[in-house]
């Protein structure tokens, strides 16, 4: 396993589109603090060029990043199917599940490495060019980052089950799509007719990452569950990583590697 990890570290650091992915995404962030800035100077009394307005964006803008984690996937198998490198890897000796839960553990601890330093560009660019106001909202922040954080980890397990089963990148993307943003969509309109759908709606991570208030008159974050609302975001992700993990291994076992 350690040597396969290796392996998929080598390629991610030799492979442009970690970088450009990171640059990209802290590219457009700086700007936005950067426009801020060019607005203040424009117009003295422009209300919004602070580290509160712009935190409490970021802090607002979860949803879009739960949706873009199906990239890191992407690039990181990059052709794998049509380079034939599963077929390769395993006729060299290596197991099937080393494979598998090799890409993914890569997969996770790259993605929280590129949201550490995207967040961290974003934070470090409002604090030298905005006007510093209420420090409350750092708190604000890493309290939401900490429940949202296994719900992108969630995006990551989906979208890593299904480029293993499905050999287009479009057809995975398609699918890791339908799971994470379509059949919570659905469930929602099912489960105001069906108690049981509505139950089980409510725990999908799409719609507990819908369920995050964010309180800026205290900076107080309220999520869907009032008591140990935290732990449970992590429960309920970690459960479900959980679910497609097995069901991805479970197919990647079984399926015939060409």
């Amino acid at each position: 396993m350690l040597n396969y990890l290796k392996s998929e570290v080598y390629r991610i650091l030799h492979n442009k589109s970690s970088y450009i992915f990171i640059l990209v995404c802290s590219f457009l962030l700086v700007i936005s603090n950067v426009v801020l800035f060019l607005l203040k100077m424009n117009e003295a009394t422009f209300p919004y060029a602070s580290t509160s307005f712009s935190l409490g964006n970021l802090c607002s803008s979860y949803a879009y990043v739960f949706l873009i984690c199906i990239m890191v996937s992407g690039f990181i198998f990059a052709n794998e199917h049509n380079n034939h490198t599963f077929k390769n890897s395993v006729s060299y000796g290596i197991s099937r599940g080393i494979i598998y839960f090799g890409k993914l553990i890569v997969q996770m601890v790259y993605a929280m490495i590129a949201f550490v330093l995207i967040i961290g560009a974003h934070v470090a660019s409002a604090y030298l060019l905005l006007e510093h106001t209420d420090p409350e909202i750092m708190d604000l922040l890493l309290h939401s980052c900490f429940a949202v954080l296994p719900l992108f980890l969630f995006v990551i397990a989906v979208a890593n089950c299904f480029y293993f089963i499905v050999e287009s990148t479009g057809g995975a993307v398609g699918a890791s799509v339908g799971i994470i943003l379509a059949l919570p969509i659905t469930c929602g309109f099912l489960g105001m007719k069906f108690d049981i759908i509505k139950k089980i709606s409510d725990v999908l991570p799409w719609n507990l990452l819908g369920a995050i208030q964010l309180n800026f008159d205290d900076f107080s974050v309220h999520l869907f569950w009032v008591k140990n609302g935290y732990m449970n975001y992590w429960i309920a992700g970690l459960a479900q990583i959980l679910i497609f993990v097995i069901l991805g291994y479970g197919f990647f076992a079984k399926k015939e590697i060409k």
